[in-house]
């Protein structure tokens, strides 16, 4: 499981996080054929809107066409311990089969979401053979809180695992400080998660509903957010906009944001060595 840094993300101390794109803006069902028209180092397959079959033929294709990019995984899972055991059995079996298609895709990171609310003790047991698994087969696990964040549920989570990597979605941590179910101050949680945070999905909203738009056009201050956090130990930065045409004033503000912070980091450290 990822330890922070990551030393087996290829990301070296001292480097601005990899920007990238979800496949969610590619409205075609051969999505795959376009990844590279998007211009970006990194994608995250998300497989809740892109084809991605559990079959070793069509993800060796898959494979062909997104060879040389950095690539990520979003599980299609929406939830994972059900009131019917049959469903629960199927959500981890969902899991598992991703974890493999992690392997044939040569995608080092899983971004998987769980239920609201605390894990029992049972629940985390069995996540945790999941989890294991994923480690020994050198996938990361990246957890993701759901559309409204509730910061009691994360913490719980992350500190009950504390090899797995965090994945904040600035969406939903803006839905959960709008709806009021945050249940602390923006800066707290912030302060609590820093160090965890490996990877970023990058949206806004309105703090009502989860509605992918552009960084600049929502309530939420993202810089503020991304000031807060520790970039050093941030391996991505995916665009999760819901359209193409979002995609690149939004790219346009992330490198503004992210050159501006590496030059100030420069001039800092030349001022310290003089």
């Amino acid at each position: 499981m990822m330890t922070h840094p990551d030393p087996s993300s290829g990301k070296e101390q001292g480097m601005t996080p990899i920007l990238g794109i979800t496949t969610q803006v590619i409205r075609k069902s051969k999505w795959y054929k376009d990844v590279r028209e998007l211009g970006f180092d990194a994608v995250e397959i998300n497989r809740r809107n892109s084809k991605l079959h559990f079959n070793l033929y069509f993800l060796e294709k898959v494979k062909r066409y997104i060879e040389g990019v950095d690539v990520s995984v979003h599980s299609g899972t929406a939830g994972m311990f059900q009131s019917h055991a049959s469903f629960t059995e199927a959500n981890l079996s969902v899991l598992n089969a991703e974890i493999d298609v992690c392997r044939v895709l040569g995608a080092s990171q899983l971004v998987f979401h769980l239920d609201d609310g605390i894990l029992s003790v049972e629940n985390k047991r069995r996540l945790g053979e999941v989890l294991a698994r994923a480690a020994d087969l050198g996938v990361d696990m990246l957890y993701e809180s759901n559309s409204a964040l509730v910061a009691e549920d994360a913490l719980d989570l992350l500190e009950s695992f504390p090899g797995i990597g965090y994945v904040l979605d600035l969406g939903h941590l803006n839905n959960g400080h709008g709806k009021g179910v945050l249940g602390c101050h923006i800066d707290d949680f912030l302060r609590q998660v820093r160090h965890r945070v490996v990877y970023v999905h990058a949206s806004n909203n309105s703090g009502k509903r989860d509605e992918h738009i552009g960084l600049d056009d929502g309530t939420l201050d993202w810089r503020h957010v991304l000031d807060s956090l520790d970039l050093e130990d941030v391996h991505k930065i995916i665009i999760e906009v819901r359209a193409m045409e979002m995609v690149e004033a939004s790219r346009q503000a992330l490198h503004q944001y992210l050159e501006e912070g590496f030059a100030a980091e420069e001039r800092l450290a030349v001022g310290a060595g003089g």
